[in-house]
């Protein structure tokens, strides 16, 4: 980055190069999110899938049939059992394979010699695609007319949404400790009452 003033337009060009440098590790990061989301979904079907099956054999093992019939359902519901874990390790196997091709992807993004490159004279806090993107939008709404501005916008912005995650968390456990207070007040309401008999 050059020591000299520049335009909204130049500005915009330069952050547009960055932006661009970052778009393969944003791409692969996504992928690697899509990925982990899939095996989160794939773990619940199992589970829905195996106290189902489970459910169904604890109702098929309890009936009261002839023993020719209830053998051929429970060896019906093995199978669906069976079914059930081959097809979690097949689906899990498959997520795995995306989640490792994603986090080669990155890892290949972030050593391509024209992304390291784009770092050298880029803040590494804001050397990322969204982050340079709201850059981006900071200058184009003339929120900042230089880049350090854009900088320091975005910054105070950063600041501000740490501070309201920390009230928020803050009210939480606030609001949990409420319950809890609540809860054992009428317990001990309660442990009164009984002990007075």
């Amino acid at each position: 980055m050059e020591k000299f003033i520049m335009s909204k337009n130049e500005i915009l060009n330069y952050l547009e190069k960055k932006r661009n440098l970052t778009a393969d590790l944003q791409n692969a990061r996504h992928e690697l999110y899509i990925a982990n989301k899939n095996l989160v979904s794939i773990r619940k079907q199992f589970k829905k899938r195996l106290i189902w099956s489970i459910v169904v054999t604890v109702v098929v093992v309890g009936m009261d049939t002839g023993s020719i019939v209830k053998g051929i359902l429970v060896l019906g519901c093995l199978a669906l059992l069976g079914w059930v874990v081959a097809k979690r390790v097949q689906q899990g196997n498959q997520a795995n394979q995306q989640i490792n091709t994603a986090n080669q992807k990155i890892a290949d993004a972030q050593n391509q010699p024209s992304y390291i490159e784009g770092m050298a004279d880029f803040p590494k806090k804001f050397y990322s695609y969204w982050t340079i993107d709201r850059l981006m939008h900071l200058v184009q709404e003339n929120r900042a007319t230089t880049l350090q501005d854009a900088f320091n916008v975005a910054e105070a912005q950063d600041f501000q949404n740490d501070q309201i995650a920390l009230q928020q968390q803050n009210l939480a456990v606030a609001q949990s400790t409420n319950s809890m207070s609540k809860i054992s007040a009428a317990a001990n309401v309660f442990t009164a009452f009984n002990t007075r008999k």
